[in-house]
């Protein structure tokens, strides 16, 4: 590629003052492809990678940000998805840079892979398997063991959904069991903590081919990586669109916009984006937004704060029959309560339309504002005629007057360690933030957890976590921990650990981290699990089976954390609790049981 120098506006004042949508490049233009904000040269500042497909070729590229200045990274980029591109990013290897993993329509050799980054944003094709997916994939911890796994989803059912859980040496176990009978066509997989029971989700929108219709389906986790569909009898499928999450009424629970084709559940139109509210596992229709059609998979929309009053406001794309034209489409949250939204001015007068699009927002010159960027056809449209390609590629940095400000530290972090013969459970527990703008319930939470004896991380944060900059983030998402303030780590290796955390607001600037804790994970057992003691869950009572005449002290805890019931017993115990997910912990002396009841 040729080196092209480009100059981002928001360290401009001649385009600062005229707050214009800026191309990237004249030559490049895109649509069907993904757009990401992210530091991956470890400098503290947001570089961009994209890819896509412009005249029917698919187009790729890396700009390094220098200072304010965007310059298209010199050697050829390796990331390459092209046409229906998906990108995500993680640090895989758990040496402290930020790794990618894609997939797209390109060419079978060409269009998928894991790419590793060296430290300066050079990246190299890495060997893993990634099974011939051709559409959605990403990194998680799926078993809450520390190791960031990885999944793909392909089309049709040689290209079956696939995990792949990372070991302890490094390498990956293969695994399809979730996604036996399925036959998914152009997938969007979106992850959630969707119950708040401390496993990652996934939902998953698509064209099911065995079913021949549309699939939306929320796929709950078991904690071992094993998902399950969860009954959603309110939503109406969609397919060939995309779905984000976002706490919009503040209650603790994300909350799913989905958009993409119809055609089921009575509803033929393509044109409609839905949001819902998680009513505690529930998801319940609030509020629609009719006549756009995005014509794409993945990253059509965000729930984002844009005017930092504390609610979240929408930014959605897509061809508008009723307008004519393509648009992206600015809503503004009137009242959180009743899911109630207006439409924004910036709609018609200052974002260019597109569909056939992909779109990211982060706080690009870091002046406490959200920006866009955004990727699409902008067809002809005669208020764009001789400004912007037929597709486009840029950003639009936001105006508005009040600059957001950062989450504090979560306070009381503790740690509990518990062994029982060679499996081991870390529990670690914080106290909420706060937020001068998010309200602390809709706050997300980012996990750091490093093994300072061989230096690998095993949740890497992908953020600064000391320092005058503590708390800044190498990309725009949510936490690693969503909305949680407990989270369960299970058979960590032997070593010296150090770990923290810090609060996400709505907009995803991260809070400074909290004061950094340590433990140790021995080959010593420290635990031994307790004979003659059992827990089991029914109805709407926890029962402890105690055929022993020892002395038990038995806890109970819901995930937040909180105590619900002490007590010590030398006997059976019931305990009456209401449905919901509930940790009971079990002692005598030094022997320990830590058991989840879910009822």
């Amino acid at each position: 590629m040729k080196k092209s120098t480009l100059f981002f506006a928001a360290m401009f004042a001649f385009i600062t003052a005229n707050a214009q949508f800026t191309e990237f490049d004249a030559t490049f233009d895109l649509q069907h492809a993904d757009i990401v904000a992210v530091d991956i040269d470890n400098d503290g500042d947001l570089d961009i990678i994209v890819s896509g497909e412009g005249g029917g070729v698919a187009k790729s590229a890396i700009f390094i940000n220098n200072a304010g200045t965007y310059t298209l990274q010199g050697s050829e980029s390796v990331i390459t998805p092209g046409h229906f591109a998906d990108i995500k990013m993680g640090d895989i290897d758990g040496d402290g840079d930020l790794d990618a993993i894609f997939n797209g329509n390109s060419n079978a050799d060409m269009g998928k892979g894991i790419a590793l980054n060296d430290g300066t944003g050079i990246f190299t094709r890495s060997t893993l398997d990634v099974t011939g997916a051709t559409i959605s994939c990403g990194f998680a911890d799926f078993n809450n063991d520390g190791l960031i796994d990885y999944y793909v989803i392909g089309n049709h059912a040689d290209n079956i959904g696939t995990l792949f859980f990372q070991n302890t040496d490094g390498s990956f176990t293969k695994d399809q069991s979730s996604f036996e009978g399925t036959n998914f066509v152009d997938a969007d997989v979106s992850l959630v903590d969707f119950n708040n029971d401390g496993y990652i989700d996934m939902f998953i929108s698509a064209w099911d081919d065995n079913g021949k219709s549309r699939y939306s389906s929320v796929l709950t986790n078991d904690g071992f990586g094993r998902f399950a569909v969860m009954a959603q009898p309110n939503v109406i499928r969609k397919g060939y669109g995309s779905s984000v999450w976002g706490d919009v009424d503040g209650d603790g629970f994300m909350d799913l916009l989905l958009n993409g084709d119809g055609g089921a559940d009575g509803e033929a139109s393509s044109d409609i984006f839905r949001l819902y509210r998680n009513n505690g596992g529930s998801l319940e229709a609030k509020a629609s937004f009719n006549d756009y059609r995005q014509i794409s998979v993945g990253d059509g929309a965000r729930l984002l704060d844009w005017d930092n009053d504390g609610d979240l406001d929408i930014i959605l794309t897509g061809w508008s029959g009723s307008k004519g034209r393509q648009v992206t489409m600015l809503f503004e949250c009137t009242n959180p309560a009743t899911f109630t939204y207006t439409e924004h001015e910036l709609s018609n007068t200052a974002f260019p339309g597109v569909s056939e699009s992909s779109i990211e927002t982060a706080d690009l010159n870091n002046d406490g504002k959200i920006d866009l960027l955004i990727t699409g056809y902008n067809g002809d449209q005669a208020s764009q005629v001789g400004k912007f390609n037929r597709n486009i590629c840029g950003y639009y940095l936001n105006q508005s007057t009040i600059a957001n400000t950062k989450p504090t530290a979560p306070t009381t972090l503790a740690h509990e360690i518990t062994k029982s013969g060679d499996e081991t459970l870390v529990t670690f527990t914080w106290a909420a933030a706060t937020d001068a703008q998010t309200p602390q319930k809709a706050l997300t939470y980012n996990m750091a957890l490093k093994n300072t004896s061989t230096g690998k991380w095993f949740y890497n944060p992908m953020a600064v976590t000391s320092g005058e900059t503590s708390g800044w983030r190498m990309l725009s998402a949510h936490g690693n921990v969503f909305g949680n303030k407990r989270w369960e780590v299970y058979n960590l290796p032997e070593g010296n650990y150090e770990w923290t955390v810090q609060a996400i607001d709505a907009n995803f600037m991260g809070g400074s981290f909290a004061q950094t804790k340590t433990f140790t994970i021995s080959a010593t057992r420290l635990n031994k699990l307790i004979s003659g003691v059992s827990v089991s869950g029914f109805d709407q009572k926890i029962s402890v089976r105690n055929s022993t005449s020892d002395m038990l002290n038995i806890r109970v805890y819901d995930l937040a954390g909180a105590l619900i019931e002490e007590t010590n017993s030398n006997s059976d115990v019931n305990i009456s609790v209401n449905k919901g997910i509930y940790l009971v912990h079990i002692s005598k002396g030094i022997e320990k049981i830590v058991q989840k009841v879910v009822l």
